[in-house]
């Protein structure tokens, strides 16, 4: 049965780009990240906790706790929902909403039910991706539930940044040579493709 296709940010392109220079797609595990879901998980009593980072199409997992896989579709995630608008998405009961009844990841594993992730916004205002919990209950979310979420939201954005502030020029804010080289590349792909 098909679902609903996820919304497009009006700014994809340049939020595709952000998200391509973080430096962080693709990237082996990082213990302060795998920290962090940890204590979401933990704080907010979900078993699973996820930094998902939504590419063109697919969505991947900076770090993740309590979920073996690494990246799902695009068209399957919620983040790509959550991405679409800067508030935090909370969704009390997958099954019961028209955006996710179908999804594939609600009617079989890993049986998602409850929902809640709040975007993670570059340094120029684009949402690279979301801080999310999940569970497969349904779930109600106190006001004090989404502060906090958004709250460690922020924490994953400061350790992004620290991640950023190392691949750049102290002096004039030039990337480095490898980190150059790195973001040159898709935009030479770019360049040839048009």
């Amino acid at each position: 049965m098909p679902y609903p296709d996820f919304p497009i940010p009006a700014d994809e392109a340049q939020r595709q780009r952000d998200l391509e220079r973080s430096g962080v797609l693709d990237h082996p595990d990082d213990e302060h990240f795998d920290r962090l879901v940890r204590l979401a998980s933990t704080v907010l009593e979900t078993p699973i906790a996820l930094i998902s980072l939504v590419d063109g199409d697919r969505q991947w997992f900076l770090a993740q706790h309590g979920l073996e896989a690494k990246e799902t579709p695009r068209k399957m995630a919620f983040c790509a929902h959550a991405i679409a608008g800067d508030e935090t998405l909370v969704v009390p009961d997958a099954r019961q909403d028209p955006r996710f009844c179908t999804n594939p990841l609600v009617i079989s594993d890993p049986k998602i039910c409850f929902y809640a992730g709040t975007p993670l916004q570059s340094r120029n205002g684009h949402n690279l991706g979301t801080l999310c919990v999940v569970d497969r209950q349904p779930r109600n979310f106190s006001t004090t539930q989404v502060r906090l979420l958004e709250d460690l939201a922020q924490l994953v954005l400061r350790e992004l940044e620290l991640r950023r502030l190392a691949t750049v020029h102290p002096i004039s804010g030039f990337a480095v040579r490898t980190s150059f080289l790195e973001q040159a590349e898709p935009e030479l792909e770019r360049a040839r493709l048009a």
